[in-house]
């Protein structure tokens, strides 16, 4: 037998952490409390073997490629698949291996036996000391991937001129912009996850969707639950990059009317060169103009110039303002979608710290002064200034944690607005004929329209992504180009390559009510956690519950533009519960989304005439002197619109703030 390997690993699910228990057989048992210690496993490979082994409980786990070992086994091609139970509460779940036999890599799942159709959720293995998370690994983990990891105790007695916590868009924009004014800067970054994917998710090996990795750190009130629709927000992406690393490219500029409530010298330098400078930092570019091609053919092309033509006369719609070709942040050397880690890591003079929640901000009653966090070492900033670019619930948890009323009666209203942006999604087709498409044009082409209304001041747009194909051999290849491509997603079920067809995939997103007061984010009482101790309650008001019946049908309205005439036969609408085509629309409790998503308003920013703005216009934490915000947690209002180009622009905007300030 070969020699064996060994290393400490951590299992994560994001959703729940492992504990192995050992009760009359091999079980393993998931929970929702922190505890990194239980879900520490030795794993240990000695061809043909892999061991995982938990101190904890003693349970040791073989899987073996040549023998049968675990509950059962089945060859699926080159892969074996071994299962064991797990129990999650009262749920029965598989904890599911797969072996690679070429190359004998390891992989674990969890998969919810009592759930046939519900989607196997992944396990990640982190190695105890290092910085990066891995899907699978093989035998030679234990020797390409030595510790180089930095902790926080590394950090003390060193200066730093800004500590910025996260490192998705507004992190990056801001570091990007101090270092166009200060080349010199030092800076560290506080990272909660770890690394995963070096780039959008769509251009890397088959990887995790994001609902594997989403996690929430905070509690829904019972009010939330019994919404009939909504029932809570999407999650963070907790791995180097964020949300940059999922998303859609959707990046299109608000107009000033769509800027109404916002403070009027902000909307100006917005509008006058920040949305500029974010737009190229981007590198926003009309889908009318991405020269993207595959097998020589542009994909944005005939199509687009189509789609966008059909739907032109959607303004004759009550409600509707404009369409537009979709702005998408693709327009790079490679033409993929716009994420951070690349160029976070690459920057001089950036440190990143991975595997770091701060826990709380401490502070002399006027400054911060140190941060305490999940290493249990604190980490001082003596004159840095602190930037919180976190995602907006997790940011407004360290704050409400770290500032107490009766010390900061400014801030009293922090968490006392919310706003975001509920969802329905639609998906229709028609045969390409309807859209003055050639029978001999290229195989598969891609279109992104971009459509915005509003109605007594509510917002709402619909952003629609199609494909269409013809003489297409293979339903994968198309998904593929979707997927690497489109902005919206579609799905590779409604991919029908016996007939010609476009199909169109439309998301509608609707403006949450900001004068809402019963939608807030609070902490829970006598809770000791400092990390998701925070409780949000929703409550969709008559104006919500109004824009979203609107929205709906202005929804189906826009996508009867598809076909020849408006009661044609010819447009069919894909209905998820029995997976299959029809004339009818689908009813709304299968087009609305239960996630509400772009969740913001938390910590708003105003001028001096908004006296209970916890945010001024120089970004500070009103009373604190070097606590700068930045994300969608300023929003005065949600708008409609996605958000990224405006929270990239307004973290350039702090960054020239502060430099501006600082020499004054």
């Amino acid at each position: 037998m070969s020699q064996i390997s060994s290393v400490s690993l951590r299992c994560i699910n994001y959703n729940n952490s492992l504990v192995a228990v050992y009760r009359g057989g091999l079980i393993l048992e998931t929970t929702t409390k922190p505890t990194k210690e239980t879900a520490l496993w030795t794993v240990e490979y000695g061809s043909p073997s892999w061991k995982l082994f938990n101190s904890a409980s003693s349970v040791c786990l073989t899987f073996n490629t040549k023998s049968k070992l675990i509950n059962s086994s089945q060859e699926n091609g080159s892969t074996y698949k071994k299962s064991l139970e797990v129990k999650h509460d009262d749920c029965r779940l598989q904890f599911r291996l797969s072996l690679t036999a070429v190359g004998n890599k390891l992989s674990l799942e969890l998969l919810a036996e009592n759930e046939p159709s519900c989607k196997a959720s992944a396990v990640f293995f982190v190695r105890e000391g290092f910085d990066q998370t891995f899907r699978e690994i093989g035998k030679d983990f234990f020797s390409i991937h030595p510790n180089t990891a930095k902790t926080i105790a590394d950090l003390v007695g060193n200066y730093y001129d800004y500590v910025v916590i996260g490192s998705s868009f507004c992190s990056l924009a801001f570091i990007h912009r101090t270092l166009h004014n200060e080349p010199e800067a030092k800076i560290i970054v506080l990272e909660r996850g770890l690394k995963y994917l070096p780039e959008h998710h769509q251009q890397c090996p088959p990887s995790s969707t994001p609902g594997e990795v989403e996690s929430r750190p905070w509690t829904i009130s019972n009010e939330t639950i019994q919404n009939e629709f909504v029932k809570n927000v999407h999650g963070q992406i907790p791995l180097l990059g964020g949300r940059s690393t999922y998303w859609s490219g959707w990046s299109p500029t608000p107009s000033i009317k769509e800027l109404d409530g916002w403070p009027e010298d902000l909307k100006t330098s917005l509008l006058e060169t920040y949305f500029d400078l974010a737009h190229e930092f981007l590198g926003v570019i009309d889908a009318n103009q991405m020269n993207i091609q595959e097998n020589g053919n542009f994909l944005y092309d005939i199509f687009q110039n189509s789609l966008r033509t059909c739907l032109d006369s959607a303004t004759s719609i009550e409600s509707v303002e404009q369409v537009l070709h979709g702005s998408l942040a693709m327009g790079n050397n490679r033409f993929i979608k716009f994420s951070t880690p690349e160029m976070l890591l690459s920057k001089k003079n950036v440190s990143v710290i991975f595997d770091c929640t701060v826990e709380k901000i401490l502070h002399d009653g006027k400054k911060a002064t140190a941060l305490q966090t999940s290493q249990g070492i604190p980490l001082p900033l003596n004159d840095s200034k602190l930037i919180l670019a976190m995602s907006t619930l997790p940011a407004t948890t360290l704050v409400l944690n770290s500032f107490k009323n009766t010390e900061f009666p400014q801030i009293s209203h922090v968490g006392k607005r919310f706003t975001a942006h509920f969802v329905s999604s639609v998906v229709a087709r028609v045969p390409r004929q309807y859209l003055s498409l050639a029978e001999n044009a290229p195989e598969v082409e891609l279109g992104a329209v971009y459509i915005t209304g509003m109605k007594d001041k509510a917002q709402y747009h619909l952003q629609l992504s199609g494909v269409t194909y013809t003489q297409c051999k293979d339903s994968s290849s198309i998904h593929g180009i979707c997927k690497k491509y489109s902005a919206n997603s579609i799905p590779r079920e409604c991919l029908d390559i016996t007939q010609n067809f476009a199909v169109v995939s439309c998301s509608t997103l609707g403006e949450l009510d900001y004068k809402n007061k019963s939608n807030q984010f609070n902490l829970i009482k006598n809770c000791q956690s400092l990390i998701d101790n925070g409780e949000l309650k929703l409550c969709l008001n008559d104006q919500d519950n109004k824009l979203w019946d609107l929205m709906d049908s202005v929804t189906f309205k826009v996508m009867s533009k598809l076909s020849p005439t408006e009661n044609s036969d010819a447009l069919e609408y894909w209905h998820e519960t029995d997976k299959t085509w029809r004339q009818d629309a689908p009813p709304r409790e299968q087009i609305r989304k239960k996630f509400l998503v772009h969740d913001a308003s938390t910590m708003w920013i105003g001028d001096s005439t908004n006296t209970e703005a916890p945010v001024d216009l120089d970004y500070h934490i009103q009373c604190v002197n070097n606590v700068y915000i930045t994300g969608g947690a300023l929003w005065p209002t949600g708008g409609s619109w996605n958000p990224v180009l405006t929270i990239v622009a307004m973290a350039m905007h702090l960054a020239d703030s502060i430099y501006k300030n600082a020499r004054c």
